[in-house]
């Protein structure tokens, strides 16, 4: 399942199970939509716990691009050990600015630099102190 839900500061994009070859098209069209419409695209995986580099690189990273391309960005919510992992191996895991909760995520859309891109690392570590 996709599911778009706007709010003030942007537009949050969960996505419900594994990124594979089925939901991709549809994946596709709410993300594109988002990065036209929306200057913040945060894409919650909380509920994915694959991706396969094929959706990937067709998915994010275009969606990425489109959205830097309108001045704006795509930031990834709560993603699995294993998407970080195939983040890592396709060298994009610096690309994405990604946040352990959309709270934060959104916290950073309004009060961060949005030229910067924080890692989860990083995040989490603000998050605790």
């Amino acid at each position: 399942m996709i599911e778009p839900s706007i709010f003030d500061d942007g537009v949050v994009v969960r996505v419900d199970g594994d990124i594979e070859a089925s939901p991709v098209s549809r994946l596709r069209d709410v993300l594109s939509w988002a990065a036209d419409h929306h200057s913040g695209v945060l894409v919650d995986l909380a509920d994915v716990s694959t991706i396969s580099p094929a959706a990937l690189g067709v998915l994010l990273i275009r969606a990425h691009t489109r959205s830097r391309s309108r001045g704006g960005v795509l930031c990834l919510v709560a993603p699995s050990r294993y998407v970080l992992t195939v983040l890592h191996t396709m060298h994009v895991d610096g690309v994405f600015p990604t946040f352990a909760d959309q709270a934060v995520a959104f916290s950073w859309l309004r009060h961060g630099d949005l030229n910067s891109t924080p890692g989860l690392e990083q995040v989490l570590a603000s998050t605790t102190s």
